[in-house]
């Protein structure tokens, strides 16, 4: 009798490690207290962080974290991929202010990429 509890808490484990693991599996940061950070970590929650990963560290999307100025030396480039979308990633010209779009991009930078 005890063998289906063992096999149902395993599988439980297992479904819930994957799940982290997809999710980027790194933790959400700190709130900011520069507001226009918070504001950007406010954004990435919502519109970002399903793919990208609380933390940034991938997973549909790719990793962000410590990556993304490296990637996108000027700013402008990295407001411009979110803006106008790439690949499987959506446009957000849209749906997010120019405010939100920089705020976004300086939370993935400033506090993602330290």
């Amino acid at each position: 009798m005890r063998t289906p509890r063992v096999l149902v808490a395993g599988l439980v484990v297992a479904v819930g490690a994957t799940a982290v693991a997809a999710c980027g599996g790194s933790a959400a940061p700190p709130r900011p207290g520069d507001p226009v950070l918070a504001q950007g970590q406010d954004v990435y929650n919502a519109r970002c962080a399903s793919c990208h990963g609380r933390g940034g560290g991938g997973g549909i999307g790719p990793k962000l974290a410590g990556v993304v100025a490296e990637r996108y030396p000027d700013i402008a480039d990295q407001e411009a991929v979110i803006r106008n979308g790439k690949g499987s990633m959506p446009k957000f010209d849209t749906s997010l202010t120019a405010e939100e779009i920089t705020a976004v991009a300086r939370y993935e930078r400033e506090v993602l990429g330290s």
